[in-house]
């Protein structure tokens, strides 16, 4: 396991690049794809040559973001001339997917900038603050140290990252400091607006048929303190929708006056399980939860994905948080 680096010591590193990738992890999110984003385009302003890839493409959601279209797929391999790679909100290379992981074993060097407490600091170099509330706060910090101007496009994808981890400023987590440094975006161009009204109140018509579906169908247990929905393999197919409809159903759920834990179980249809999980209690964190099935996470949100059926990976994961509930109770 590697070293926790400087800010000075990563963009001194950086600066030396002449060609890089910005990398993320599959299925991202607001923050993975702001993070990736905003550090990707400030650093073009440095002069840099640079390729930014992330698995499974940029959601609609955030296709508005400048930038955005420039986001591609991760290649079989690592172009002529790519000197480093950053991987941006990625706790460890899994997560990047196949094809990414590949980039990140062939790189001559790797860079590793995250806020995941599971990181497990695979980078030559690691910028790894555990607890910052999204990855988007480690990144700004790094483009003052570089000397990089923070233009609107910028600042808007960084606030992107930013509001989408914390639910837009919901969270727990939320610190005076993020608020801060949400103000200093704002001040930097972001029409806040447009961005939350793109981010919070435009849905596609097939995310509300995913919606109907959980909350006709979502199980409630432990007197309520428990909310959980299977999503069975070929339900998206029936309902006519696609895998990006599926990203936030746990947080239609997690809302429950009284839930304590909020889980959605997804059958991916090759094998795999995929977990999400939310606490709502700050005594019981879902990422210790999570680590005890190959996943990892925040202490409040975490991931998992299993192989195995979806009615034993369901019986097994809610056997430990029932578990972890009658502890806490």
């Amino acid at each position: 396991m590697g070293e926790i680096n400087t800010y000075r010591e990563i963009a001194t590193r950086i600066a030396a690049l002449n060609e890089v990738a910005v990398i993320s992890h599959m299925r991202p999110d607001g923050d993975a794809v702001g993070s990736a984003l905003g550090l990707g385009l400030a650093l073009q302003s440095l002069g840099k040559r640079v390729h930014m890839w992330i698995e499974d493409g940029v959601p609609a959601r955030f296709s508005f973001l400048d930038g955005a279209q420039y986001v591609a797929d991760p290649p079989a391999s690592l172009p002529t001339g790519v000197d480093g790679v950053i991987c941006v909100d990625c706790g460890e290379p899994r997560r990047l997917g196949d094809a990414g992981r590949r980039l990140v074993e062939s790189s001559p060097f790797t860079i590793n900038i995250d806020h995941h407490e599971t990181n497990t600091l695979y980078g030559d170099m690691n910028l790894v603050q555990a607890g910052a509330a999204a990855c988007a706060c480690v990144v700004v910090p790094l483009l003052d140290e570089l000397g990089a101007p923070i233009s609107p496009s910028v600042a808007c994808a960084l606030y992107v990252g930013l509001s989408t981890d914390t639910g837009s400023f919901q969270y727990g987590s939320t610190t005076a400091r993020d608020m801060r440094l949400g103000a200093r975006l704002i001040e930097c161009g972001v029409d806040v607006g447009d961005t939350n009204r793109r981010l919070y109140q435009e849905q596609p018509v097939g995310a509300f048929a995913v919606q109907r579906e959980v909350l006709n169908n979502m199980v409630i247990e432990e007197n309520g303190q428990l909310v959980h929905y299977s999503l069975p393999a070929g339900k998206c197919a029936e309902l006519g929708v696609g895998r990006e409809e599926t990203k936030d159903l746990v947080d239609i759920i997690r809302v429950l006056q009284g839930a304590r834990v909020a889980l959605i179980f997804e059958d991916l249809e090759n094998g795999l399980i995929r977990i999400s999980l939310r606490s709502k209690d700050p005594a019981i964190h879902v990422n210790d939860i999570a680590s005890r099935f190959g996943g990892g996470g925040h202490a409040m949100a975490a991931g998992i994905r299993m192989r195995g059926s979806l009615g034993e990976v369901r019986s097994a994961v809610l056997e430990a948080i029932r578990s972890v509930l009658d502890s806490a109770a």
